[in-house]
């Protein structure tokens, strides 16, 4: 139903704009069903976490996410559905368990903190074999975001934060992001 909504608005562009060469309207229509898609996935999870009560969580964690993945990207699922999974799968380890966890040990946070940071730094940017990153300098340009954002999130996480479930919640965001960035086959 998205695609066939994508198809239609991509058409509708077509028909409205001096536009026509067929790879901007493929990448027009792309970027109209990642947006949908995106939205689509939003809007179940917000429902879901707010029916169990962790709405707070969820933003919480998503705010995180989305501020590094933009930028550090990371591996896709091959349908919306699958993808809706994984990302459900992922934000109840972050937004549901990982607040019920007690409180660790300070160095193992930093221990974590780190170990996520040095992964981010060596493994960023996964491309996506959809829309593979072609320029070296906007790779480097990617990099460093996701760099940036994985330090401001982890000295605001470690340094800022008190609350444990906010904490273990944070913390397990960025480690679970940067462990999907290791174990999934990078294309070149």
């Amino acid at each position: 139903m998205i695609n066939k909504f994508a198809v239609k608005l991509t058409g509708y562009i077509e028909s409205n704009s001096k536009l026509n060469k067929l790879e901007e309207l493929e990448q027009i229509q792309y970027a109209i069903t990642t947006i949908l898609n995106e939205f689509f996935k939003i809007m179940i999870l917000i429902i879901l976490f707010s029916i169990i009560g962790k709405l707070n969580y969820l933003l919480f964690s998503m705010i995180i996410l989305l501020s590094i993945r933009l930028f550090s990207g990371g591996p896709h699922a091959r349908t919306l559905l699958s993808c809706l999974l994984w990302t459900i799968l992922f934000f109840i380890l972050t937004s549901i368990i990982a607040p019920l966890l007690p409180r660790l040990n300070q160095s193992i946070y930093y221990g974590l903190g780190l170990l996520s940071l040095v992964v981010i730094i060596v493994q960023a940017p996964y491309p996506n074999p959809i829309r593979p990153i072609k320029k070296k300098k906007r790779k480097q340009y990617l990099k460093i975001l996701a760099i940036s954002f994985s330090i401001f999130w982890t000295y605001i996480i470690l340094f800022h934060i008190n609350n444990s479930s906010y904490l273990n919640c944070g913390i397990s965001t960025i480690l679970l992001h940067s462990s999907q960035l290791i174990y999934t086959k990078k294309e070149v």
